[in-house]
């Protein structure tokens, strides 16, 4: 970034006839200038340099009032998962999600008009309250600045002076900082999208979005090894959904991918937050529950069964048809066993499963 001194031009400069006072004011003002503008550089290098996003915005709040006179400040930017808020006031800041519909009405209003505006706090509208924080005791004005790309709104700055008007200089290091400031948050929630998405490539089966058979097989394996030290119980449950071909046969192989979406949304739906759910092959899927033994295994494979059993799922094409779908379902459990593998408990399971399917199907057996 260049190096831009506003009193550097002819009219600004001092001449020779200048008196002292006059020449020592010059000197302080260029002096001051400099000052600020080694903080604002200084402050640059520093957020270039992180990739959490937290502790940039505390550098930030920690830093800002140092090349200009800023006393609190929110920054609200939009990705593709709504609004992320960040607030800075008090030497600290705070990270906050939200929708669209759950925004302030302040921010609402800001966000849909998006130009800028000069705000005095003693003149504030009370039917459009600003955040507390820009509005405490200290405040002077708030700056509402857009920030534009291509012609759209990613975001929007609010920033609070403190005790008098922003002057010239506050506004420009204003807009240099915030504009790099917002710049850079949305290169590092850019970031984490892009590896995200990587990651779920990598670990999420394509078709239902749950986990595929190499990440489940990975989760049983490290599950069973944390459950052997600490000596707790877990349990598995494979699911198979019922006459599947006859589905397939039926309504058609699109309406048969919807059906196993669906069914593994619901089981990943009625899953605890510590449970796993992936999808093992074809319709089959495999449920890893920790801290659960043989009683509390056939208890939960009993709520699976019935999350898919009691509404009936729907085709797809123009005149849906709503069938029903059930699933069979076998069990096995760490609890009471010796030595016990991922591979033995999967063939504990799966010879469960075969019996409730030899039993009529839409049942739940125990392995033994």
């Amino acid at each position: 970034m260049p190096f831009y001194n506003e009193s550097a031009n002819p009219a600004a400069l001092p001449d020779n006839k200048s008196s002292p006072s006059e020449t020592s004011d010059w000197h302080d003002l260029t002096a001051q200038q400099l000052v600020r503008y080694e903080a604002l550089f200084t402050l640059l290098d520093d957020i270039q340099g992180q990739e959490d996003i937290s502790a940039i915005a505390q550098q930030v709040t920690k830093q800002w009032k140092y090349f200009a006179n800023v006393a609190n400040w929110r920054l609200l930017l939009a990705d593709e998962n709504g609004f992320l808020i960040i607030d800075g006031f008090r030497g600290q800041a705070t990270l906050n999600r939200a929708a669209e519909t759950e925004l302030s009405l302040w921010d609402q209003y800001h966000w849909k008009q998006y130009r800028p505006t000069l705000i005095s706090v003693a003149n504030i509208d009370r039917d459009l309250p600003p955040p507390e924080h820009l509005v405490s005791k200290v405040n002077y004005e708030i700056q509402v600045l857009p920030l534009m790309r291509s012609e759209k709104c990613m975001g929007i700055l609010y920033v609070g002076s403190r005790d008098e008007p922003f002057s010239e200089f506050d506004n420009k290091f204003i807009r240099l900082l915030g504009n790099y400031f917002a710049d850079r948050v949305a290169s590092l929630l850019l970031q984490k999208r892009a590896l995200e998405v990587l990651h779920n490539k990598a670990t999420r089966d394509a078709l239902t979005e749950i986990l595929n058979r190499g990440t489940i097989m990975e989760q049983i394996d490290t599950l069973l090894s944390l459950a052997k030290r600490n000596t707790y119980p877990l349990s598995i449950i494979m699911a198979d959904i019922d006459f599947f071909k006859v589905i397939n046969d039926s309504y058609g192989h699109q309406s048969g991918d919807k059906v196993l979406r669906q069914v593994a949304q619901r089981l990943q739906a009625t899953a605890r937050e510590s449970d796993c759910v992936g999808r093992y092959g074809g319709e089959e899927f495999l449920i890893i529950l920790n801290h659960c033994n043989t009683e509390q295994v056939a208890i939960a494979a009993e709520r699976f069964r019935r999350a898919v059993a009691e509404t009936p799922f729907s085709t797809a094409g123009f005149t849906p048809i709503n069938i029903p779908v059930t699933i069979s379902a076998g069990t096995a459990s760490t609890d009471g066993q010796m030595g016990f593998n991922a591979l033995g408990l999967i063939k504990q399971a799966d010879h469960a499963l075969y019996e409730s399917k030899a039993k009529g199907r839409n049942r739940v057996t125990a392995g033994s």
